[in-house]
């Protein structure tokens, strides 16, 4: 009998710092190799964020009841409802593009700091790209070419909704909001499972 040794990860430079001139001093970079970070770390706040999207997502729910939804639009027309749409996208796609970087960081140790979801999403290792891709295909009633549009549209939702008060109009899609729950139901199955999986295998297993 032999103990496993649970996976450790490297932790690798981001690839757009790589030629970036400020490397040497950048404050973001000596904190990530000083404490460096793992999947689990991420997917708490992947996590946090999504609790949060939920709960603002039944909150800004439009009743489907005529007489519910009059009254809805009335008081909301009186102040009555703050407007909770711009924090609930921008925390939404927040915890997606931390979903995806969990994801990534599991699988090879690092992952692109950036905010576009279309590209954190086409840069997963194969395994999780195939994997969710199928699942958005289903749940989402997509095909390659509708989920790349719709990937490109919502992309950048967090540069967008977080500073709303910049933008005359902006608006979302119900892809934006089965994104979410996809991909981050997703990852944090995939991920916590797979932890599961690295401390049975520590704690012990057949050697060779």
């Amino acid at each position: 009998m032999s103990k496993k040794q649970p996976k450790k990860y490297e932790i690798k430079q981001p690839k757009r710092c790589q030629s970036c001139d400020n490397a040497a001093d950048c404050d973001f970079l000596k904190l990530l190799f000083q404490k460096p970070y793992d999947a689990s770390g991420v997917l708490l706040d992947c996590k946090a964020f999504c609790i949060v999207f939920c709960e603002l997502e039944e909150r800004c729910r439009i009743p489907d009841n005529p007489e519910e939804k009059k009254r809805y639009h009335e008081e909301s027309d009186a102040g009555k409802h703050p407007y909770l749409v711009p924090a609930m996208v921008t925390n939404g796609v927040l915890a997606a593009e931390l979903a995806l970087k969990a994801l990534a960081l599991r699988e090879t140790g690092a992952f692109d700091c950036i905010h576009d979801l279309d590209k954190l999403f086409y840069a997963l290792p194969e395994v999780h790209k195939t994997a969710l891709s199928s699942l958005i295909k289903e749940k989402s009633c997509q095909n390659d070419a509708t989920l790349k549009k719709n990937l490109e549209t919502i992309s950048l939702f967090f540069h967008k909704w977080r500073y709303f008060f910049q933008h005359e109009t902006v608006g979302y899609t119900s892809f934006m909001t089965e994104f979410i729950h996809i991909v981050c139901d997703y990852a944090i199955a995939t991920i916590e499972n797979s932890e599961k999986d690295d401390k049975q295998d520590s704690s012990g297993g057949i050697g060779s």
